[in-house]
């Protein structure tokens, strides 16, 4: 029987009978796709690329008369040429349709299926087809599918040049006939609406229109508009809607009072480029956060561990065995890399080459954190105390200007100003003493250490053996009895007493203080070089670190992970700040407020704000992180997490709607082809690492998406933190999350190359500027990246390769399109031996072809360009080509010379092998003329791209940020001073006007809103300020996926109105999760206090629910008190008498139970448990 499928061998296409290749299944996922898309996307790369306008002498008729005779057949298609290089370009996409169909005529039924999987669309046509009986529901579900086929259908057949009317009319028939049997799984291709057709003439439009390029706006006198900081007005974020989640971030830049300069310093802190900026209209840029560069420092500790995970796998002759960043006997790379770090500690030398590598590889991560530290001043060295001094100096100068001109009105803010000239006389002191105490040196080791590393002490080991750490003190003060004190206002050379009583007193002190440290990962706890400045307190128990090995932390992967999460951030403060510290930053903003006229009042108000989000990005927020109520709460987190997200990777399924509203569907659908193509998802997952982001999976982190983590201290590793991981990758929320970020990265270099390129042509669109400013690329910096040597795939998709970069040189203009990856495909007819080109300029397809990793990987090694094997063409001069990058650029550059320069216009006649070598020498000079005179990419151009690219990638797959969340989230609790005094509470020492509550039962009931806080900026804000490429289409599908997952959650027997199931499927889609979610828990929670259903019956609750005032405190109080009450119910019952019911609820409550493929499974359990196990006693296990 003949259908859409097996017709594919038969009907005829204009091409002999040939033997079908074998392919495999990702070569059916890449034609199947390619089937139904490319047509479209093509005929998109021909209106942009090509003009509608015939090129005089330009004759397609004749082309067509004169070429093969099976071309006539489509000429409807090739007569839309307009010139030779568009004639070219239409032979091509009928060459790669025959391809696209040879593929799927050899590829089985089965595996055709299969293939649909991995179309998104194909789930547009769910909602419609689950009602009734089974044949009502086949009948409905067929009749759906048909007539989004049709639709489809109706797209694809005017641009495919092989589509035929039978194709059509068998792909309607199999339709039918295969969705109908299908209906509530998937359909059969693929279910699209006539959205998708308009969505496609809205790409069109787009990539057809072109602006000017926009110099920064000015106003009435012709002067640049200040930069506002403000967000970006639209009717949605102007609202109370809006407005009511309030946030620190929100608070100060939609204040009306607040300077722009204040607005400017927000930002510069905690900016994630996820909500569009008034700036940014105005055609400016904020530039990188310190929240956003200082992700790119936990890149850097990933790439390290990516490069010693091979070495370890070489060691043991097992190799490396993971996915997904997960990988198996992870505890054994660790314990071999302890010991090697062990040995480095202790100047041994490594047992092997191996070892040897990863040895040198740690030295050099810490070398590098030591020479930027010492270069911004973080450590102690006199050049640093000496900038610090004059720094202090100049503040007090500023302050007391202040103070003497009559810009301090109020006495308040007199006394603020007096408080501060105090502190910074007591700093400058204290500065002046240590600078006496040191040496003039930029030193940063101890001289007790060999090698530069932090120092965090095992508290749990010092409880353990005190008295064993206090015998290893008690030995170092007696060798080393001297010590530096200050005693009247002078730092002294003090010799200690050695006597046992004073000594052992000694140790005990010491060990105290270490015991009494809050926050073990607190950059002023650990170590950071023999001085002291103004930030990093130097190490005053100079006791070496080889000493002491078993009472401090010594997991390298988890100390590189503590030291990037909470010096990284400071760094990058101390960097964008010129070396300023918070309380200065502060105090300069106070300043400013006050110079505006605001009050006291208001000023604290937005101090307060910005401290705390500064908590938040460097770390710290919790002041007693291990305090009682912390570690309560973080139970009560832990459990509730290990339970309730059972099906989060379920639920994440709507998450592929956001990546095409934010790209397009044009673009995605690029992408989806591309995916298994050259390791191009694998490429992208790599670029995406070395940017800071994706690596929630290697963090055991990928909960925080969903979960607000207060104390994420890589150093705690109880029962429930072990559990994460696995408990994640179960439920499939680790791997997807992963797959979702590495597929958006794909998609997001492309697009922020796209766009670059298109700004520098003159062609971007207004959306699409604001979208780069959005991210902080401005037209200048749009310029660096569409000049960087990026690479290009045969399709036209953009890929960053980002480590090429840094500077490399920036490449001419040229009208030649570069395409990188394998040439083979692509090298012209005649070449000797069908040798292969790795590089060569096609002057018919005006297209340069570049395969950089053969370039690389064979070329290099061979030194070509000290020989060259074209006889008379002479060697390239020395320095030129240094590394196998240069060689790429050289060779890349080279072309482009081909393409600019052709022989004629240089004068050489080619057909002669003088002419050619002479030609080619002519070539070799301009390339290094090009080489020795262009720019280079800067560093900070690719910071910058990474930092885009990270934070483009987090405000897609989405995950709570400093900037998303209300400062209660963090159980913190700020009170005015005007209300906390009646109270008897004493103000805050760093939160001026404000006593600060911190417990962590205060944070529990938003544990689960990290994901819906982010959707309140990052989705409602985006739509509002038509930030999305693709928004209804987009929304369309995130609804038909959502619909998906209210099926997958909804039980059979549920019956549920056609209202209901549209706003479940809404609320599932996560378009307005915070919104929707909290209609439905006002709506539970007025039910449970015996209230009235609030959308008067239009809508149901989630669930059903009877009034319960214990159920309404549980609904409001969080997933923690909800836990708690489930275990304590269950305590209960056991207590008195009720066994099975309780130890069923016990269970019910214990983690992994609520995974998504176990859940039916321990219901069913817990069922008998109930039955069986009553306060009669044992009945009877006989039908389980």
């Amino acid at each position: 029987m003949e259908n859409a499928f097996t017709a594919l061998r038969s009907v005829n296409r204009g091409f002999e009978e040939e033997v079908l290749p074998d392919v495999n299944f990702g070569q059916t996922i890449k034609a199947s796709l390619a089937y139904k898309y490319a047509p479209i996307l093509n005929r998109f790369d021909e209106s942009k690329n090509f003009s509608e306008q015939p090129q005089d002498g330009f004759d397609a008729e004749k082309r067509i008369n004169e070429g093969p005779r099976e071309l006539m057949q489509y000429s409807s298609t090739l007569l839309r040429a307009t010139n030779d290089q568009h004639y070219d370009y239409l032979l091509s996409t009928i060459e790669q349709s025959k391809k696209v169909r040879r593929t799927l005529a050899s590829s089985g039924i089965i595996a055709q299926f299969g293939a649909e999987l991995f179309d998104p669309t194909n789930y547009i046509g769910l909602p419609f087809a689950r009602i009734g009986s089974f044949g009502a529901r086949a009948l409905k579900g067929g009749a759906s599918v048909t007539a989004v086929v049709a639709a489809q259908e109706a797209v694809r057949y005017p641009n495919d040049p092989l589509a035929t009317k039978t194709e059509v009319a068998l792909n309607l028939g199999a339709s039918f006939a295969m969705g109908g049997a299908l209906t509530g799984l998937l359909t059969i291709p693929a279910n699209r609406t006539l959205s998708v057709q308009k969505s496609a003439t809205k790409e069109f439009i787009n990539f057809r229109k072109s602006t000017e390029k926009k110099p920064v706006k000015l106003d009435a006198d012709g002067q640049a508009i200040a930069a506002d900081g403000s967000i970006a007005s639209s009717v949605f974020t102007d609202s109370w809607l809006f407005k009511s989640v309030t946030t620190p971030m929100k608070r100060v830049l939609q204040s009306k009072v607040i300077p722009n300069s204040v607005k400017m310093t927000t930002l510069k802190l905690v900016n994630d480029s996820g909500i569009l900026l008034a700036m940014n209209r105005n055609n400016q840029k904020v530039g990188s956060s310190v929240f956003q560069n200082s992700k790119q420092f936990e890149g850097e500790w990933a790439v390290l561990q990516n490069d010693l995970m091979p070495l370890w796998g070489k060691s043991t002759g097992k190799g490396v065995t993971g996915a997904f960043d997960y990988t198996l006997n992870i505890s054994g790379f660790e314990k071999w890399l302890e010991n090697i770090d062990k040995k480095a500690i202790r100047g041994e030398k490594a047992a092997d080459d191996i070892e040897a590598q990863a040895m040198d590889k740690m030295n050099t991560f810490y070398k590098n954190w030591e020479t930027r530290l010492d270069e911004q001043g973080l450590i102690g060295s006199a050049p640093v105390l000496k900038k610090f001094i004059a720094g202090r100096e100049i503040r007090i100068t500023k302050t007391q200007r202040i103070l003497s001109n009559g810009r301090a009105k109020s006495a308040e803010y007199i006394a603020k100003l007096e408080g501060n000239i105090k502190r910074y006389s007591d700093e400058l002191d204290e500065a002046k003493l240590n600078l006496e105490d040191i040496s003039d040196t930029t030193k940063v080791n101890a001289p007790n250490e060999i090698n530069f590393r932090p120092r965090y002490f095992d508290i749990d080991a010092i409880k353990a053996d005190r008295a064993g750490f206090e015998r290893k003190l008690i030995d170092w003060f007696r060798e080393n009895p001297m010590v530096a004190r200050r005693t009247a206002g002078k730092v002294n050379r003090t010799v200690m007493n050695t006597d046992e009583v004073s000594l052992k007193q000694r140790a005990s002190d010491a060990t105290d203080n270490i015991l009494g440290i809050k926050d073990i990962t607190d950059p002023e706890i650990g170590y950071y070089g023999m001085g002291k400045s103004k930030h990093f307190k130097h190490r005053s128990l100079d006791i070496p670190n080889k000493l002491i090995l078993d009472y401090i932390q010594t997991n390298p992967v988890a100390i590189m992970r503590a030291y990037t999460s909470r010096v990284g951030p400071r760094y990058e403060f101390s960097r964008q700040f010129n070396g300023a510290s918070i309380d200065d930053v502060l105090d300069d903003a106070m300043d400013e407020m006050m110079s505006s006229g605001m009050t006291m009042a208001k000023s604290y108000a937005a101090l307060k704000d910005i401290r705390h989000l500064y908590k938040r990005v460097v770390g710290g927020v919790l002041r007693d992180p291990d305090s009682w109520d912390q570690t309560y709460a973080k139970i009560l987190r832990d459990l509730a997490t290990l339970n309730f997200l059972g099906s989060a990777g379920i639920m994440t399924l709507t998450e592929p709607a956001k990546i095409m509203m934010e790209h397009g569907i044009g673009k995605t659908m690029k992408a989806l082809t591309n995916v298994l193509e050259d390791n191009k998802l694998k490429l992208a997952g790599r670029e995406l690492r070395v940017s800071g982001e994706g690596l929630d999976n290697l963090m055991n982190a990928v909960h925080t998406r969903m979960v607000d983590e207060l104390n994420n201290n890589p150093f705690k590793n109880d029962i429930l933190d072990k559990m994460k991981n696995p408990f994640f990758l179960l439920n499939g929320l680790g791997p997807i999350t992963k797959l979702l970020k590495d597929f958006d990265a794909m998609v997001r270099a492309d697009t922020l190359i796209d766009y670059s390129v298109r700004w520098t042509q003159g062609k971007a669109t207004k959306m699409e500027q604001e979208y780069l400013l959005r991210y902080n690329i401005d037209l200048e910096l749009a310029t660096n990246i569409a000049n960087a040597p990026w690479q290009k795939s045969s399709d036209g998709m953009y890929m960053a390769n980002t480590g090429a970069w840094t500077d490399t040189i920036q490449f001419p203009a040229t009208k030649a399109e570069v395409v990188s990856g394998n040439t083979k495909s692509f090298a012209p007819d005649g070449t000797p031996e069908g040798r292969y080109r790795p590089a060569f300029y096609n002057a018919k397809q005006d297209k340069i072809y570049i395969d950089e990793e053969y370039i690389k990987d064979v070329m290099w090694p061979l030194r070509g360009w000290e020989n060259p094997r074209v006889k008379g063409v002479t060697p390239i001069k020395e320095g030129i080509i240094n590394s196998p990058d240069d060689y790429v650029a050289f060779i890349k550059m080279h072309e482009v010379m081909h393409s600019n320069n052709s022989a004629k216009s240089l004068g050489f006649d080619k057909r002669t092998s003088k002419g050619n070598a002479d030609y080619e020498n002519a070539i070799n000079d301009l390339t290094v003329k090009e080489i020795e005179g262009q720019p280079r990419t800067s560093a900070e151009t690719v910071r910058e791209f990474r930092s885009a690219l990270s934070s483009g990638v987090l405000n897609t797959i989405l995950m709570g940020t400093p900037a998303d969340k209300p400062s209660i989230v963090d159980g913190i609790v700020y009170i005015p001073m005007r209300v906390a005094k009646q109270f008897g509470m004493k103000e805050d020492v760093e939160f001026k006007g404000y006593a600060r509550i911190e417990n962590g039962l205060l944070g529990l009931p938003f544990q689960f809103y990290s994901y819906s806080l982010a959707s309140v900026n990052k989705v409602a804000a985006a739509h509002a300020h038509g930030q999305l490429k693709d928004r209804f289409l987009g929304t369309a599908i995130s609804m038909g996926l959502g619909y998906m997952v209210l099926q997958y959650k909804t039980p059979d027997w549920v019956e549920m109105s056609f209202q209901d199931k549209l706003a479940r499927s809404f609320d599932y889609s996560g378009t307005a999760a915070l919104y929707s979610d909290m209609v439905y828990t006002a709506m539970s929670t007025s039910l449970a206090l015996g209230g009235p259903n609030l959308t008067g019956g239009l809508l149901e609750p989630r669930f059903p629910q009877e009034p319960n005032v214990f159920d309404a405190f549980t609904g409001i109080a969080g997933a923690g008190t909800s836990i708690q009450s489930e275990i304590l119910s269950g305590v209960k019952d056991i207590l008195t008498g009720n066994i099975g019911s309780g130890v069923a609820e016990l269970v019910d409550s214990a983690p992994f139970t609520g995974l998504w493929f176990a859940k039916s499974t321990f219901n069913e359990f817990e069922n008998m448990l109930k039955e069986n196990i009553t306060p009669d006693g044992v009945t009877g296990f006989k039908r389980y």
